[in-house]
């Protein structure tokens, strides 16, 4: 899962090309767990809170909630490669 500062307005307020790396990019990578019961909940909520459409989308396409168990996070935030920064530095920011 990439997610970069591309997708805000930042970059283009600051005049940075999307692929500069002070646009800043995390990537987490991980293994998928599906989720049930009360995560799974946690879920959905989440989801059709934001987009109420999807609560009428066909029970056919066979929806399931997962998370990612993430095992590794690269930050590329400026010059000179990505910084390691471990599962439990990331939480406990």
């Amino acid at each position: 899962l990439t997610l970069s500062l591309a997708a805000t307005d930042y970059c283009r307020k600051k005049g940075y090309d999307p692929e500069d790396p002070l646009c800043a990019h995390v990537i987490f990578s991980g293994t998928m767990l599906k989720v049930n019961g009360t995560e799974a909940a946690f879920a959905k909520n989440a989801l059709f809170s934001r987009h109420p459409e999807m609560v009428n989308w066909p029970a056919s396409h066979n929806w399931f909630f997962m998370k990612l168990n993430i095992t590794n996070i690269w930050v590329l935030d400026y010059f000179g490669g990505v910084k390691i920064v471990t599962p439990e530095e990331y939480y406990s920011v």
